[in-house]
């Protein structure tokens, strides 16, 4: 059996990704498909790397991921497909893959240009329907990637500058939201293992966190340790740091949106 995971920013209102699931039974009957989400916000290729770095390690490997979210659909444009990690990943060449070759350690990056593995008629603005999805059914039925299209070296690739936080010479660690999630909590680019130390625990006053002005005091293990209609930090189940209101939302608490900054930095 092998899992073929998506992520779109196609909505569910729309035919579209019931489409790409068609085209991929049509070629692997017995492929599984499983919905990561597709409601990445239109075009937000950030969004879209997060999710699938922070998603993909829960597939058995060899598994593929397939991720479809791609403004420039009919440019010149490159199609990747990319081996890390012991996964397999399909996305348009726009920087969504950047995540996983940030340190580089692709087994296998190749361009997808065989003609002969897309649908006969390719349309110019659904290369999701008519050359990814046919490619990641035939990956699935055990066609040598080799067959895809030729290599390609990650320097000529598209990718994303400093997606991740960053320290700063003078002792901040400057960071920004990339994601909403449906509860209102902010979910950001600084990941807990560039967190100076593992003894910043819950409770401790080791940490101060400013965003829109104000200021949290510490980090804490669960959204419920908070007052209720206060802001509370934790690192979520992503790995990253979490912006949330006890039984609120952060989103509104605070006014902020997604690309807005978000300031750390170590006391004590």
């Amino acid at each position: 059996m092998t899992i073929i995971s998506l992520i779109t920013d196609f909505g569910v209102r729309d035919e579209y990704v019931g489409l790409m699931k068609a085209v991929i039974l049509g070629i692997n009957p017995s492929a599984t498909m499983v919905d990561i989400s597709h409601a990445v916000e239109p075009q937000d290729i950030i969004q879209a790397a997060f999710l699938l770095e922070s998603s993909y390690r829960y597939f058995p490997p060899g598994s593929i991921h397939l991720v479809v979210v791609d403004p420039g659909v009919g440019t010149t444009r490159a199609l990747l497909y990319l081996e890390a990690g012991g996964h397999r990943f399909l996305a348009p060449d726009n920087g969504v893959l950047s995540l996983l070759m940030d340190p580089p350690q692709a087994a296998a990056l190749r361009r997808l240009e065989n003609p002969a593995l897309r649908r006969s008629s390719v349309s110019a603005t659904f290369h999701g329907r008519d050359i990814m999805a046919p490619a990641a059914a035939h990956v699935s039925n055990g066609m040598d990637a080799r067959e895809l299209g030729p290599e390609v070296s990650p320097v000529e690739t598209t990718r994303l500058r400093h997606l991740r936080a960053r320290w700063s010479s003078d002792g901040h660690l400057t960071g920004c939201i990339v994601h909403i999630d449906r509860f209102g909590n902010l979910l950001t680019n600084i990941h807990a293992s560039i967190l100076p130390s593992p003894d910043l625990r819950p409770h401790e006053h080791s940490i101060t966190i400013r965003l829109a002005g104000q200021t949290i005091m510490g980090l804490r293990r669960t959204y419920a340790e908070e007052e209720i209609g206060q802001p509370v930090a934790v690192i979520g189940s992503r790995g990253y740091l979490e912006i949330a209101v006890n039984r609120g939302s952060a989103q509104q608490y605070f006014g902020v949106g997604k690309g807005d900054a978000i300031d750390l930095r170590i006391v004590g």
